[in-house]
């Protein structure tokens, strides 16, 4: 059964006029949707103030949308040699395996990545070649324990040169560590505590951009880290994913650790359109982010999908342009949705 629903939305706009250069900041404004809430449907976002990015993601890995993967089995070593990783773990360490049984996240999902003591995934086949100078990076990750049992034990490391002699950022469960070693410029550690809740599938998220000298890293929502002085080495090479999933320093501490990742989500800039089940933005409510196909100031296209929001939730969208402002009061996309929703337009 097909529902129709019109929504006419009239968003209030916070805007910021620079005197008579008539220069003006204001948030993202939604006006339209249209497209079917089906999960791998395509969703036309119409409005204003989107702002002129290119938002379409380096790399948005499922795991499952990997078509290099589909015949491996449960357990098989994720291959280097194909698929969006050109690099997995080192000989010190255990190498992520697919996983096709027990919690995928979703519940349209057929696997996620799985790692054990010492298990990360590195350097995107698809950004070997980029000078970019911003990166955002969102994943999704269930550790089986916590991590408080000594060592410096990497969540992430971003760098943009493989010898590790220029950019180096690290995210780690109680600091975060950047340097451009080439620069000698080694600024003070900036320290937090980040602690993913074991047994349970938790969010990271990390933005730097070299050019406004920032960084902000969050777990679920709560910002650990806000920077404001990070410099990027003056090589070509742009910033990228050395790492992600899990990499102590020292491995004896963690014999029985084991974790799962995936909605590996890997763009140029923080762009990009999310939905959640609150109807007005706030970080630490349950976010998802979607698929952008294309983008531009006025128009964005998007590919819908639930991923793991619950039964009977009210799903919202959210545009974060690339400055990271975002329309304060989310789009409604349905109230109560199903929890596999079926046919609903939305014009």
């Amino acid at each position: 059964m097909t529902l129709k629903r019109n929504f006419t939305r009239q968003l209030l706009l916070s805007v910021i006029c620079a005197g008579a250069s008539s220069i003006c900041l204001a948030e993202p404004q939604i006006q339209s949707v249209k497209g079917q809430l089906l999960n791998g449907a395509k969703l036309s976002i119409s409005g204003n103030n989107f702002s002129s990015a290119n938002a379409i993601p380096a790399l948005y890995d499922h795991v499952d949308n990997q078509s290099e993967f589909s015949t491996l089995s449960d357990g098989s070593v994720i291959p280097e040699d194909r698929g969006p990783w050109t690099h997995n773990t080192s000989i010190y360490g255990n190498p992520i395996t697919i996983a096709r049984n027990g919690d995928l996240r979703t519940p349209d999902s057929k696997a996620v990545y799985e790692g054990r003591v010492k298990s990360y995934l590195g350097w995107p086949r698809s950004m070997q070649d980029t000078e970019t100078k911003t990166l955002y990076v969102s994943w999704w990750y269930k550790p089986s324990q916590t991590v408080d049992q000594g060592g410096s034990n990497k969540f992430l490391r971003i760098w943009d040169d493989s010898s590790g002699n220029n950019t180096r950022i690290s995210w780690t469960q109680m600091h975060m560590i950047y340097d451009a070693l080439d620069l000698g410029y080694i600024p003070p550690t900036s320290w937090a505590t980040t602690q993913p809740d074991p047994g349970t599938w938790n969010r990271l998220e990390i933005y730097a951009d070299a050019d406004a000298g920032a960084i902000t890293a969050s777990l679920n929502g709560d910002v650990k880290h806000k920077l404001n002085d990070f410099k990027k080495s003056p090589t070509y090479r742009g910033l990228t994913v050395a790492l992600v999933g899990f990499d102590p320093s020292i491995k004896d501490n963690y014999p029985n650790y084991s974790f799962r990742m995936t909605d590996i989500y890997v763009s140029e800039t923080q762009a990009r359109v999310e939905i959640s089940d609150s109807p007005t933005w706030d970080p630490t409510s349950h976010r998802e982010v979607l698929n952008v196909n294309s983008w531009s100031d006025q128009s964005i296209d998007v590919t819908f999908n639930l991923y793991a929001h619950k039964a009977s939730s009210s799903l919202y969208l959210y545009v974060i342009d690339n400055n990271g402002s975002v329309n304060a009061n989310g789009y409604q996309l349905c109230e109560k949705c199903p929890s596999q929703v079926q046919s609903i337009t939305i014009e």
